[in-house]
């Protein structure tokens, strides 16, 4: 025994670490024990930890699926696309069809019992094939003679097994009768601020906006989804019955083609057969004025009449780029003249945006001797990039509903209606407005009336998207 040992108080260093032996001998055993458990939860983590990333590959798979599946789709509609743009681009580049076989600029053979032509089969497109059918749409003008107004167009596209189905719309301004339905129309709205009122059909895409005591007197529909605003509506250009809630409707107003106009027309008659009434120093065209003498307050193909001044046209055809009246001046048309001008696009006359193409400054009036609207016919190429207006400045008519009596179709062009003017005829532009106690009138010959029956220009206007399925009918079903 150690001295330590024999110390009064003092346990021996054994019986100390005993019990701590006996206390890991015990845990030890227990990790023996639980040695074989450890493994199989290792095992399991990594198999959920494998399943996780094994769903995330999945997923990322299908999606990379999915955006392939969604390239294949847009590429076949891309071919799909090209056979409408080929249809289309025959039939503008032809002229005008036969009416034994309008098929012509596509198929030699005419159209079959429901008026499609034979299929153009099998083009080749970025690697894809593409087919296509069309169905020309004709209407009779006053003379007998028809009209190809309209083009109906179904095109099939199939790229990497994907195929495509589409049936497009499209329709040309030339020998279309308008205004056969409404005598106002707007691709985008029609604005009649306070006491301002249309006493003919309307009819516009988008909304028609009637301010406090505006009236729109005949029968009116607005675009899918649009509205009418404002209590002044009646079903009677008389305005004795309430028109209730329009009709919502979708119109076309295709852009003018003017063909060879800028280059073929009788601009030349200017100042000497088609003669200067008034001071002859204040009438300027093409630079130079009544006298002959150069004048640079008109430009190229720029009409201006001076105040208190008169030119009568007598020709048929006219390109202008502008043409301004100034106060208390007027534009007449011969007797049994019927004349048609045309207004360049702005790109062509060289303007900016926003450039008016047509402006009627007060108390001036443009008229013809028939009494006919449709004597005269004001046909604007526009723009679908640059802006152009037409202004109709207060008070242009004040000798009645009726002065102002001229056709103006425009549908690239916004008309505008200033306060007191008062217009009898037929107005179609992307928007119309109509200032305060400003007047539109229907008026007679406007039934008569067609757009002049120039080379077709069609362009698309309405897009389905159809079955991708073969029809087994007709071309367009399941569209």
């Amino acid at each position: 025994m150690t001295v330590r040992d024999r110390l009064p108080g003092h346990r021996s260093l054994n019986a100390t670490t005993a019990p701590i032996r006996r206390v890991a001998g015990v845990a030890a055993r227990r990790l023996a024990s639980e040695a074989g458990f450890a493994v199989p939860t290792v095992m399991l983590m990594i198999v959920a930890a494998l399943g996780m990333a094994g769903v995330a590959v999945a997923v990322s798979v299908q999606g990379q699926g999915g955006t392939v599946r969604d390239q294949e789709t847009k590429s076949a509609l891309a071919v799909a696309e090209s056979g409408v743009g080929q249809a289309l681009l025959h039939f503008n580049r032809y002229g005008l069809v036969s009416e034994t076989n309008p098929c012509e600029p596509v198929s030699a053979t005419p159209p079959d019992a429901e008026s499609w032509c034979a299929e153009v089969p099998g083009t080749t497109v970025n690697g894809g094939t593409v087919s296509y059918r069309v169905r020309p749409t004709s209407s009779e003008l006053p003379n007998g003679e028809l009209a190809f107004t309209a083009l109906e167009v179904v095109s099939v596209g199939t790229l990497f097994g994907t195929t495509r189905r589409l049936e497009v719309s499209a329709s040309s301004s030339a020998g279309q009768d308008i205004f056969f339905e409404a005598t106002v129309q707007s691709k985008d709205s029609i604005d009649l601020d306070s006491n301002s009122e249309i006493h003919a059909g309307t009819a516009t895409n988008g909304d028609i906006n009637l301010a406090s005591e505006a009236k729109q007197c005949g029968t009116a529909t607005v675009g899918i989804g649009k509205e009418l605003t404002g209590s002044g509506y009646y079903a009677d250009i008389e305005c004795g019955t309430s028109g209730g809630t329009p009709l919502e409707d979708e119109i076309s107003l295709p852009p003018v083609n003017q063909d060879d106009a800028p280059t073929n027309n009788n601009n030349d008659r200017l100042f000497t057969q088609d003669r200067i009434s008034g001071n002859k120093n204040t009438a300027c065209f093409d630079g130079f004025n009544g006298a002959g003498k150069e004048d640079a307050s008109c430009g190229p193909r720029e009409l201006v009449i001076g105040s208190n001044s008169s030119v009568t046209l007598g020709g048929s055809v006219y390109s202008f780029c502008k043409l301004t009246l100034d106060s208390n001046s007027a534009l007449y048309i011969a007797p049994n003249a019927e004349v048609t001008i045309y207004f360049d696009s702005p790109e062509a006359c060289g303007y900016e945006d926003g450039v008016i193409q047509l402006a009627l400054r007060s108390n001036s009036r443009i008229t013809s001797a028939p009494g006919k609207a449709g004597s005269v016919a004001m046909l604007f190429v526009g723009s679908p990039d640059t802006s152009t207006k037409i202004l109709l400045n207060s008070e242009t008519a004040v000798d009645g509903p009726c002065e102002q009596n001229f056709v103006i179709y425009a549908p690239y062009t916004d008309i505008d209606l200033d306060s007191n003017t008062k217009f009898c005829g037929a107005l179609a532009g992307k928007t119309v407005h109509l200032a305060s106690f400003a007047q539109v009138w229907t008026s007679s010959g406007i039934g008569d009336f067609v757009l002049p029956l120039t080379a077709p220009h069609y362009v698309a206007d309405r897009f389905v998207d159809c079955t991708a399925a073969a029809a087994t009918g007709a071309p367009d079903e399941g569209c």
